[in-house]
């Protein structure tokens, strides 16, 4: 799967006062690309602002510090995603599911490939707004369908979670093989454990 960086970030931006728009645009760029060329322990916020041809004052009126940098840029990236090939008009049925578990395995091996290694401080922060986007889909779903289907205990919020647990960690497990099937195949081994737990009928 192939990510169009100026594309996912033209969409995020797309509310904001123009100025902002493309400070931000540069400073997520200058995120991608360094992180490309060395692990995000050795970034500085120095490095990025340099990157992005502004000052690190102009980056701190933005971000905190690099770790919310990447964490917006990684969950604006994944929610694109999750929103292209998961609209949410999409019913909720067994393939949906199954885009939805594909996506995710995609956009892990993609960050895991763009990405070198060490990966201690930026699996956390992947983990986080992957999963978070993840639930805020599942939950739209179970949300909107009759409460006939959803029954008391356990309730939408914990069928979300645990499922968005799940399927990041599916993710995780294949990107971490050294041999790895196609993802098609993968989706098809993991889709009815997962299934399993949400409140779905048979295919």
């Amino acid at each position: 799967m192939s990510y169009n960086l100026a594309d996912v970030l033209e969409q995020e931006q797309k509310k904001l006062d123009p100025r902002v728009r493309r400070t931000r645009q540069l400073l997520q760029q200058a995120l991608i690309e360094l992180m490309a060329e060395k692990s995000f322990q050795a970034l500085t916020v120095q490095d990025i602002a340099e990157r992005a041809t502004v000052n690190r004052v102009t980056f701190y009126a933005h971000f905190e510090d690099k770790h919310a940098l990447l964490e917006y840029t990684v969950r604006e990236m994944i929610k694109q995603e999750l929103h292209k090939r998961v609209p949410e008009d999409a019913p909720f049925n067994w393939e949906n599911v199954a885009r939805l578990i594909q996506t995710v395995c995609e956009f892990v091996g993609e960050m895991d490939h763009r990405c070198p290694p060490p990966h201690g401080q930026l699996e956390p922060l992947m983990e986080k707004q992957i999963k978070a986007e993840v639930y805020e889909t599942l939950r739209r779903w179970l949300e909107g369908l009759p409460r006939s289907k959803v029954k008391s205990q356990p309730t939408p919020d914990q069928i979300a979670m645990v499922t968005s647990w799940a399927i990041y960690g599916a993710a995780v497990q294949r990107s971490q093989r050294d041999r790895q099937e196609p993802i098609s195949d993968f989706v098809q081994q993991v889709l009815p454990l997962i299934v399993a737990g949400l409140p779905l009928t048979a295919k």
